[in-house]
């Protein structure tokens, strides 16, 4: 058996992103970027006022203070929007609004609170400091300054910073297509009547609800029975037309399990097959002679997308060019967990924000076939491998279970 984290560390070694496609910025939300953005103009673009009020010179208020307070001609305003921006004299002000110009020649901003419009005259109360309420050119980023880099995940805040800089399209990482194959004599699909001794097919539809919540550009289905030959045939033809391939079941070294020799059979170069992880040993990675990735997952539904979370899924997000992967959150744990032995241990729990900091409440129903275990989980708590067990208090990680 390989660790854990041995384990991910040489699947994540082995992937590579895939190619780039110009997308409309629109459709861009939840893609990675793939490449650097530089700015096409400083921000903000000019210097501008922070808020409504009077654009004035600090050197005529300098003794408004002592004088109580200081009277300025108003010179007129700057609507939002206007190309034209006159020059401020001495001895006057402007008025001016919220993201607006500065005329030239201001140096500070009072606000419209502060001061009493009576006559065409401005009545500031006091002295103010140059720099007061301005924003200046320049302040946020320079023209040519990377803004972006790639690799970053496109937000809604990212979608409207390129919106800022007039682009329509951005540069995005190709999302993968995948192949998912489930296998299983006994296996029925949802829906349909169930003879003794066979069970409806919880895999497929939850590991393809993974794989397009991951970020996979499509997801085909295939089933086979519980045939050497039949597995070959569907894996060799699922890697031909897939960037990504997985299969799920038949793991394990029964006499019905095939996947060993099927990959065999196809010269795979195999990373791994067994991980030292509780659920999920039985775990496949390897690539295809053209280099696609194929994972194969265990066929218990608790241990396959166990496995998915912390492996198929920073997968995914490699190959769609992710500048981070998603990292383990310390926590505390709110009940002790018995040994651990060779395996690292992921039990499945809820977070919990209390006033000292997140706490990992372990679940009921930790057993390997109990979805509902882990259909009421929000977090794995890893429990490392090795250990004679820890108490209520001690720290540990926690892999959040989003995609």
């Amino acid at each position: 058996m390989i660790p854990f984290a041995e384990a991910r560390d040489l699947m994540l070694a082995a992937l590579k992103p895939l190619g780039r496609e110009q997308v409309a910025l629109e459709r861009a939300a939840g893609r990675y970027l793939a490449a650097d953005v530089r700015a096409p103009h400083p921000s903000p673009r000019f210097d501008q006022s922070v808020m409504d009020g009077y654009a004035v010179r600090a050197a005529d208020l300098a003794d408004a203070a002592a004088a109580g307070a200081a009277d300025l001609h108003l010179a007129g305003e700057i609507p939002a929007g206007t190309t034209r921006v006159p020059a401020l004299r001495a001895g006057c002000a402007v008025k001016v609004f919220t993201g607006g110009r500065l005329p030239r020649g201001a140096d500070a901003v009072v606000m419209v609170e502060h001061a009493t419009l009576a006559e065409g005259r401005v009545r500031c109360p006091g002295a103010v400091a140059a720099g007061a309420h301005i924003r200046r050119a320049g302040e946020e980023f320079r023209r040519g300054e990377i803004v972006l880099r790639a690799g970053q995940r496109v937000t809604p805040a990212v979608v409207g910073l390129l919106a800022s800089f007039g682009r329509a399209q951005v540069a995005v990482a190709r999302r993968p297509r995948v192949v998912l194959i489930t296998m299983g004599d006994e296996l029925v699909a949802p829906g349909e009547p169930l003879q003794p001794g066979r069970i409806h097919d919880a895999n497929g539809p939850a590991l393809a609800a993974a794989l397009a919540a991951a970020g996979a550009a499509s997801v085909r289905r295939r089933r086979v029975k519980d045939s050497r030959a039949a597995l070959r045939r569907e894996l060799a033809a699922a890697i031909e037309g897939a960037d990504l391939v997985v299969t799920v079941g038949g793991a394990s070294v029964g006499d019905h399990d095939h996947v060993a020799g099927a990959r065999a059979d196809l010269g795979l170069r195999e990373r791994f097959h067994r991980v030292a992880m509780q659920p999920g040993k039985p775990n496949h990675f390897g690539l295809a002679p053209d280099g696609t990735p194929v994972f194969g997952l265990p066929g218990n539904p608790v241990s396959a997308l166990v496995a998915f979370r912390l492996f198929v899924a920073p997968a995914l997000r490699r190959l769609q060019g992710a500048r981070d992967l998603p990292a383990a959150l310390p926590v505390r744990l709110a009940a002790s967990v018995r040994a651990t032995g060779d395996r690292a241990l992921f039990l499945r729990g809820r977070l919990e924000l209390r006033d000292d900091g997140p706490w990992a409440v372990p679940l009921a129903r930790q057993e390997s076939y109990m979805l509902t275990g882990l259909s009421d989980a929000d977090i794995l708590i890893e429990v490392p491998a090795g250990g004679a067990g820890l108490p209520v208090g001690a720290s540990v990680s926690a892999h959040l279970l989003l995609p």
